[in-house]
């Protein structure tokens, strides 16, 4: 039997640019054409199918959005820091309500009607530093909603090549016990006739028994890879899945083009360091607490009396700046200003952290392709000589030339070396999918929110 294996390559796009610019193409947005030629040649759902599935059913991702809002919400409230401060105020005296014996109280009867604005006009940057520190954040926010996405199309790719893989093994597994099977009816025939010991059933017997064993852990298997999926995408596995022919990009000449534009788009990496950003903003926001600040202040106040009338002397109104500067504040301004600098130092670290995982998975994937892709191709002449080498010793069998533990023995090479191959394509489009995730292309650009 000759094994025909076909290496099917597809680009991975990878642009680079940092999240605010135009995100490139998914690896799973292929043109029109492109996806109609994959229709063509399998059938059965595909991983394209089941990251969009998964998106539009993890819970993780509406915790993302919430704290993306919660982020634009303390955005606007840094922005209140460069707005006046408005309050009106109304008052009603009554002498039946005021006591004779309290001369400070001089209000006269009637209805005071106040108004009072304070406009900052300088504080020391910190306002500045603030909304820029809260901007900042939001943009963390975003990248956060993107770095979701990406682990939950990762996820999703991975259960949709586990499911394949564990379908493949049960396959590989019921063809080998089918074959042994008749292997062990042989035998029996062959013993019957004079032409077989009864050592060699028994041995029969035991890889029978043995295919039985291996055929229950691969259904187990099995069973725990569809569980997976449907925890993943909401939904039991398909009858049928089309096995995905990913491909390293052939637009990547080198490891070191695949790590600067993973340094680009990676989502986690993005929000890392648009943490430390805004650890820095506020650090700068606490060096501010320490300057004067200037302010405009307005007071207006009309009061009407028992007749419910205003006189031209009932109206005042004053404007005043006013100019703090703190001296000392019980010492929370220098405990906030050494809290910020310990938090930017701290979103420093956690940023170059992210930036040395995102190189890890990286090379970690481009060299684990390479290693899947010779394995896969190894396995492939393995396939092809093991059925020449079963068929061979099933007519050396036959005429009395080779045991039947030999062709056992065939059968069996010939069973490991499929499940090799499906375990090499399994370990190559987990590469793939991870290499791309890395760079923030698994998942595609985010469908527009109202």
């Amino acid at each position: 039997m000759m094994v025909r294996w076909e290496i099917a390559v597809v680009a991975l796009a990878f642009a680079g640019g940092n999240a605010g610019a135009a995100r490139a193409q998914s690896l799973y947005e292929a043109p029109a054409q492109e996806l109609a030629e994959d229709a063509a040649a399998a059938s059965g759902e595909t991983v394209r199918e089941a990251i969009a599935a998964a998106l539009a059913f993890a819970p993780e991702l509406d915790v993302a959005r919430s704290e993306r809002r919660t982020a634009d919400a303390e955005r606007f409230r840094a922005l209140g820091g460069f707005l006046p401060d408005i309050e009106a105020s109304v008052a009603y005296t009554d002498d039946d309500l005021r006591s004779d014996s309290l001369p400070t109280l001089t209000d006269r009867n009637g209805t005071t009607l106040g108004l009072s604005v304070s406009q900052p006009v300088f504080q020391g940057l910190s306002a500045v530093n603030r909304y820029r520190a809260a901007r900042a954040r939001r943009d963390q926010a975003g990248h956060g909603f993107l770095g979701a996405r990406e682990a939950i199309a990762l996820e999703a790719a991975r259960a949709h090549a586990g499911v394949v893989l564990a379908r493949d093994i049960v396959k590989h597994r019921m063809e080998n016990l089918s074959l042994v099977g008749r292997q062990f009816e042989a035998a029996e025939r062959r013993m019957k006739a004079g032409a077989q010991s009864r050592t060699g059933v028994e041995q029969a017997r035991m890889r029978q028994g043995q295919a039985r064993v291996d055929l229950g852990q691969a259904r187990a298997f099995l069973a725990d890879r569809e569980a997976a999926y449907e925890r993943v995408t909401g939904r039991p596995a398909p009858a049928a899945l089309a096995p995905d022919p990913a491909a390293r990009a052939d637009d990547l000449e080198d490891l070191q083009a695949a790590l600067d534009a993973a340094r680009a788009d990676n989502p986690a990496l993005n929000a890392a360091r648009a943490g430390a950003r805004a650890a820095r903003l506020d650090r700068n926001a606490a060096y501010g607490d320490f300057a004067p600040q200037l302010s405009i202040e307005g007071n207006y106040f009309r009061r009407y009396g028992e007749t419910g009338l205003a006189g031209e002397d009932d109206e005042e109104y004053q404007v005043v700046a006013r100019l703090r500067a703190p001296i000392f504040a019980q010492g929370r301004n220098v405990a906030n200003l050494r809290a910020r600098a310990a938090g930017a130092a701290q979103e420093n670290a956690r940023a170059t952290a992210a930036q040395l995982a995102v190189r890890e998975t990286v090379a970690r994937s481009w060299r684990q392709i390479g290693e899947a892709e010779a394995q896969r191709l190894a396995a492939a002449m393995a396939i092809e000589a093991a059925a020449l080498s079963v068929r061979g010793l099933q007519i050396e069998y036959e005429a009395g030339g080779r045991t039947l533990i030999d062709v056992l023995d065939g059968q069996r090479d010939l069973v490991i070396a499929k499940i090799s191959l499906s375990q090499a394509e399994h370990d190559y489009r987990i590469a793939v999918y991870e290499l791309a995730a890395a760079a923030g292309r698994l998942a595609g650009a985010p469908p527009q929110e109202p």
